[in-house]
């Protein structure tokens, strides 16, 4: 859809609902100001008539202004953490209302999972962040919550504006599926988790995650990795308001490699050919001046630059009586630091309600419409910058590119410019819902969504004659669809002391997949780029398609019970039918059990004034998952292998070959998580000390892995052409233990200072490997995983699944020095420096030991600073890069790393535990300095603010950043840049934003 068409439909949706307001009756206008117990203002206190959905929020300087009917007598002020208050307005159009602070977070309402409870009433593990929390300057929602949430990582690996981020939530729950959690849009979840990134952040309300398998059941088979519910903002009845939020902003490259410069390069190279190959002084220079074409390049530094972002984020909100609404729309502009990368995108989001029958009927409706072009990066071409050497241009004085070609070595400035490697992305849901109150304590609900997702990706490449390369091209278009419902049945009801909610549901969801693409080689005329992709050679051309869809049928009972608001006990059993797996496996069930005690509520606690809230949960769940499989993963499959040659069919002599696939497996279950949890929430010292501690422990079983079958009776299949299949054989555990604590220091009239911060531990460890199928013996007990990168290094693997250890723990030789030629020295048992080819290998686990986050802020009148930093602890990466390029022996064809003029090493590249780093960081995420204006005429709230964002890293890995992928790969923990595998330079910003609201 085209931004102007999108500006279109976002205009008529708001003069549709800005005419409603036309009809407000007319009366007075009440004006004032809501403060609290200290005199400080409250922003986004609610101000309402009593009896009546009409009202406003204040501002950030606690002001409002509210029209009102001229015979309104009481207004209605209530604020999160305060007592609500009423307010005689009967002969008054200015008042000031001050608010008694009482226990904010656990009066917060949070979302459970179909339905919603108070924190105080929650017996699950789950954390709840809201928009006051939020990282300032991100573009990507998930990125306002890196390091806010105890048990949840968000890992950002490299600063490419295209880059999707690893989200784990209690540690890693399969070996070859999805481990995303599950991400929940407003009660509808998102077909893929990345889809999240295509959501404006400025239109997110809150954060609720479900940490344990005890909450998470409700979502069953797609609830193993854990879930995080997205809430975005809506609508109050009232004046309307009209909101900018934006910012600007500039990334530099953070940190470079240390790579020669051109004196250092020549100097090394000369140094190295006399002292190590035994060349005379002249006929060394004679070779190194070989290679001088003139230029004097920084390589790193000729493919970067800074990249400028912009922010803008306008929306519209208000209603009248029982109808309220909000609409949004963003541009984003993001330029990557690499040239020729970067992404623009515009988003439409609306949503509205409106009750009717006195409140019995809710009715509800959702839009989301984003679309984003996107100028991917090709990370083969960063190889290129650790292989030329500096002496080689980029240009020729005529202004032309500088061409050259040898093993890994081109000019990447040229490739990154020439060649088109662009996409688009297009984004749209619809969602709907429709609640009746039968009776005050029965309710019936119908949910239903309909999602679309487009992606197109557009491929060329000029010919590069010195490269000896041809033109080449490809297309490509990808479709995810569903189609997604429910029915449900809500009964909530009190007696007396007792307190019962119960929630019946049956669920349907649809999905399809499909794609086509087309590739081809050696076009005559590349101004065509890929708009001719007939026009190659029609013997190279590669059409290419598929399809897929799925079924996934559920029924889900919950029943919830509290007595006097001290004893708590919620129960659910969730059911799942998924089309993906075998006639003999096809449904699973998913159980769950939680019981709380309010201890702070028994009768033995009262006159223990210093702790205001305390209570204990224990739960037990079963959770699925399903992501680990595609939709055919049961089934023997078959696929075009080539053509044969058949002389009686003269129509077509030379029809296509099929082959063995996938060979089939009607057993294939459930990934199987069971988790167990206990808790304490609590609130200390008149509600100055808040927080939560969580202890877990979950086993998964039935693990998806590929293993190794006798040929027959199984058919070989590619890559390796051996019998393989996808088979329900393994176990891993996580236990961990996650700490979340804040903290009012000083809360004065001006000055206030809060506190807090998290620090999660979880210990993932295999414990099986092992089983049988259909009566074949499966016995391993070590899996290779990930291998090193480079020349000669490519069939060396260094990770691997084993038994006792975390995923992708490292079986390496430990580096003992050089011996005097050079060579490089390994332990053999303890006892014995010697060759690689005889040294003893040892396992080295990488995953650290605790992830913490700090958070900060301190305001002094309209002043506020935010600072936020995050870390991990323990944690070990093989860098791979500096193995390739910290290395004398590559003078002086190829560049390298300083190291490598002093480490001493004159043999070839090695893996060895001397590239294991400790990568333990601290890293000051993000500060933000704010000031809020008082009240200006016409202007409801303006802030300005200041934001830093990855000021500064402590570690003492020597790497660009410790931060790298840590999942999703076999390659986890290996930092590389070889061939097309590459780390896209972390950034650090510099932005100015300003939030400004009307009303």
């Amino acid at each position: 859809m085209t931004i102007k068409r999108l500006l279109g439909e976002f205009s008529a949706i708001l003069l549709c609902v800005l005419l409603t307001q036309f009809s407000f009756a007319q009366g007075k206008t009440v004006t004032g100001k809501v403060l609290d117990d200290k005199g400080s203002p409250i922003q986004g206190a609610t101000v309402t008539i009593k009896g009546s959905r009409t009202g406003t929020a204040t501002d950030a300087a606690g002001a409002f202004r509210l029209s009102v009917a001229a015979n309104a007598k009481t207004l209605v002020i209530s604020s999160v953490g305060f007592a609500s208050t009423e307010a005689d307005i009967s002969d008054k159009t200015d008042i000031s209302v001050a608010l008694t602070p009482s226990n904010a977070s656990l009066n917060e309402v949070v979302v459970t999972g179909y339905t919603t409870a108070r924190k105080k009433d929650v017996t699950g593990a789950i954390s709840s962040i809201s928009a006051k929390d939020f990282s300032a300057g991100v573009t990507t929602p998930l990125e306002s919550i890196e390091g806010k949430v105890a048990g949840l990582t968000v890992t950002s690996p490299g600063g490419d504006p295209n880059g999707n981020l690893i989200i784990r939530l209690r540690g890693q729950a399969s070996l070859t599926g999805g481990q995303s959690p599950l991400i929940v849009l407003d009660g509808v979840p998102l077909d893929d988790p990345t889809q999240i990134a295509n959501i404006p952040p400025n239109d997110i309300a809150s954060f609720d995650v479900l940490k344990d398998a005890s909450a998470a059941a409700v979502y069953g088979t797609r609830a193993a990795n854990g879930v995080i519910i997205v809430n975005t903002k809506k609508g109050h009845a009232g004046k309307t308001t009209i909101e900018y939020n934006g910012f600007v902003g500039v990334d530099k490259q953070a940190k470079y490699y240390p790579l020669l410069n051109l004196a250092q390069w020549r100097a090394g190279s000369i140094s190295h050919l006399v002292n190590d190959l035994s060349y005379s002084q002249d006929s060394a220079s004679n070779l190194v001046s070989t290679y001088d074409k003139g230029g004097n390049t920084d390589w790193q530094k000729a493919i970067t630059r800074t990249g400028v972002t912009q922010s803008h984020n306008i929306a519209i909100s208000g209603g009248t009586g029982g109808f309220n609404y909000r609409g949004s729309i963003t541009y984003l502009d993001q330029q990557g630091i690499v040239i020729n990368s970067g992404k623009t995108g515009v988003g439409l989001r609306f949503n509205a309600e409106q009750k009717a029958i006195n409140d019995r009927l809710v009715l509800t409706m959702g839009v989301v419409n984003t679309s984003y072009n996107r100028q991917y990066t090709d990370y083969s071409n960063f190889t290129f910058v650790f292989f030329n050497p500096p002496s080689y241009p980029i240009y020729n004085k005529d202004g032309s590119y500088y061409a050259f070609s040898d093993f890994s070595e081109a000019n990447p400035v040229e490739h990154l410019n020439e060649e088109t490697n662009n996409g688009k992305e297009f984004l749209t849901q619809l969602q709907g819902s429709a609640t009746f109150s039968i009776t005050p304590a029965l309710s019936v609900g119908v949910v239903g969504s309909t999602s679309h997702f487009n992606k197109q990706t557009y491929y060329f490449a000029p010919a590069f004659p010195v490269e000896n390369t041809f033109t080449q091209a490809n297309d490509n278009q990808y479709n995810t669809d569903s189609k997604k419902g429910n029915f449900n049945v809500n009964y909530k009801k009190q007696f007396d002391k007792h307190n019962i909610q119960a929630l019946a549901v049956y669920e349907y969801n649809y999905f399809t997949d499909n794609n086509f693409g087309v590739a081809g080689q050696q076009y005559l005329v590349s101004q065509l780029g890929d708009n001719f992709l007939q026009g190659g050679n029609s013997t190279l051309n590669q059409p290419t398609s598929y399809r897929d869809q799925l079924y996934l049928i559920s029924f889900l009972g919950r029943v919830a019970y509290n007595y006097d608001n001290k004893y708590y006990l919620t129960a659910s059993f969730r059911r799942d039918g998924s089309s993906k797996f075998g006639a003999n496996n096809r449904w699973g069930n998913f159980p769950a059990i939680d019981a709380a005690w309010a201890i702070s509520s028994e009768e033995f606690m009262k006159n223990t004034t210093w702790v205001n809230f305390l209570k204990l949960r224990a739960g037990y769940g079963v959770t699925g998952n399903q992501d680990a499989i595609n939709p055919y993963s049961t089934l023997l499959l078959l696929y075009g292998a080539g053509h044969y040659f058949d002389p009686s069919n003269s129509a077509n002599q030379y029809p296509e070959a099929y082959s063995t696939y996938q060979n089939q497996n009607q057993d294939l279950k459930w990934e199987q998580r069971e988790g167990k949890n206990i808790g304490v929430d609590f609130a200390l010292f008149n509600n100055i000390i808040t927080g939560d501690m969580n202890y877990f422990n979950d086993k998964t079983i039935n693990l998806l892995y590929t293993y190794t079958l006798p040929s027959p009776p199984y058919y070989p299949v590619p890559p390796n052409n051996t019998a393989i299949v996808l088979a329900n054989v393994g176990d891993l555990t996580n236990k961990g233990f996650e700490l979340s604590v804040n903290a009012k220091i000083i809360n004065q009239q001006k000055l206030t200072w809060t506190l807090g911060g998290q620090i999660s531990f979880v210990k993932t460890t295999v414990t099986n490997l092992s089983g049988s199928f259909q009566g074949h013996k499966i016995t391993t007990n070590n899996i290779p995983g990930g291998y090193a990168e480079g020349r000669g290094l490519s069939s060396n693997p260094i990770t691997f699944l084993k038994l006792g250890y975390s995923p992708y723990v490292f079986y390496l030789p430990r580096y003992e020095g050089v011996d005097k030629s050079g060579n490089q020295l390994f332990d053999s048992a303890g006892v014995a420096k010697v060759p690689y080819s005889n040294a003893t290998n040892y396992y080295t686990d990488p995953a650290p030991k605790f992830n913490y986050g700090i958070n900060t802020t301190l305001t002094y009148s309209n002043w506020s600073l935010t600072i936020f930093a995050r870390g991990v602890y323990g944690q070990k990466i093989f860098n791979n890069t500096a193995l390739d390029y910290a290395n004398i022996t590559r003078l002086p064809g190829n560049n390298i790393f300083k190291a490598g003029l002093t480490n001493g090493i004159r043999d070839n590249a090695t893996a060895s535990d001397l590239y294991l780093e400790k990568a333990s960081y601290l890293r000051l995420d993000n500060m933000t300095l704010g000031y809020s204006f008082n009240k200006i005429k016409g202007i409801q709230s303006l802030r300005v603010y200041a934001t830093g964002r990855n000021l500064f890293v402590i570690t003492k890995y020597d790497g660009l950043d410790p931060e790298i992928r840590n999942a999703d790969t076999n390659q986890s923990y290996i930092d590389a840049t070889y061939g097309g595998d590459a780390y896209y330079p972390r950034t650090r910003s510099f932005i100015l934003g300003l939030s400004l609201s009307f009303q």
